[in-house]
């Protein structure tokens, strides 16, 4: 008895125009994945520095013991590896230890920074064909029950045709929507994956020239209150 009823809900809600509904929550899904796609890529594209000029620099600036300038040259730094970099630099008068681990830990927020929107990408590229199927299975199992009910059941090949056509065009949306989405959401893990490997490089160039000590603190003393009253 509950699987007639079970079927009959079905039959039902197929007639309802459900099939249709689901066409249009499609187009919504891919409207959203490409606006995160599009922010994605201006945010990748408006976050980046020269990180080989800026390696270099470094790299002669920490040789000549310049290290308020090396933080300087941070300062104003808008890219993964270089970001990760600067906080290791902040910590670097308290040893390699100190410089590792806040490395890391800015890495993993520069990870969630660069990584927003991308979730939602992987989960449309996952479930979007399933979707597209189901409304599919909605369409069918409405024209097919229209069929059954036409009088007599005498019902031309061509109409059948014709219905089964309109009913896979869910599918085809599901697939359209899907493909873009796991090719972005793949490329900026690529992309995400190479930014750790620069910010790792760069982390390294820090800790090499720190040797077995701490560098000397980057942040200017404190003023005494005698020199503030002088």
């Amino acid at each position: 008895m509950s699987l007639h009823l079970i079927t009959d809900l079905v039959v039902r809600l197929s007639r309802t125009g459900a099939g249709s509904v689901v066409m249009w929550f499609m187009v919504v899904l891919s409207i959203i994945s490409v606006a995160v796609m599009i922010e994605r890529l201006i945010f990748f594209a408006t976050h980046k520095d020269n990180v080989r000029g800026i390696a270099a620099e470094l790299n002669k600036l920490l040789l000549a013991g310049d290290y308020a300038s090396a933080k300087k040259l941070l300062d104003n730094a808008k890219g993964f590896e270089t970001r990760v970099l600067l906080a290791g630099l902040d910590g670097a008068h308290l040893g390699k230890h100190a410089v590792q681990e806040l490395a890391l830990s800015a890495q993993k927020m520069e990870r969630l920074r660069f990584e927003r929107g991308l979730a939602f990408l992987g989960t449309i590229g996952n479930n979007a064909p399933f979707i597209g199927l189901f409304g599919t299975v909605l369409e069918i199992v409405s024209a097919l029950f229209e069929l059954g009910t036409q009088s007599g059941g005498n019902v031309g090949a061509g109409a059948v045709m014709a219905t089964l056509s309109q009913a896979l065009a869910a599918t085809a949306v599901g697939l359209v929507v899907a493909i873009p989405a796991v090719a972005v959401y793949n490329y900026f893990n690529r992309r995400i994956k190479t930014l750790q490997t620069g910010a790792e490089a760069l982390v390294h160039v820090l800790l090499a020239h720190m040797k077995d000590h701490p560098l000397p603190s980057t942040s200017a003393p404190p003023v005494s209150l005698s020199q503030k009253q002088a």
